[in-house]
């Protein structure tokens, strides 16, 4: 017997997995964040922004390669 159904519960499984995901990845932010500005504060004279930024560059080229 076969019956037509509706996909809304599988969506609302999705959606709700996605808003999940999407919490968690704001929450993670802000923690980094938040450890971001405590490092700065406690070591005021060795935040050197260039090198971090070439660092984050290099994460996030690494991270491309691998989606691609």
């Amino acid at each position: 017997m076969n019956l037509k159904g509706s996909y809304t519960v599988e969506a609302a499984i999705v959606i709700s997995l996605c808003f999940l995901i999407f919490c968690s990845a704001i929450c993670l932010s802000y923690k980094l964040f938040e450890n971001a500005v405590e490092y700065v504060s406690y070591k005021p004279s060795g935040f050197d922004p260039v090198s971090l930024f070439r660092h984050k560059e290099g994460a996030v080229g690494v991270f491309h390669a691998i989606l691609d």
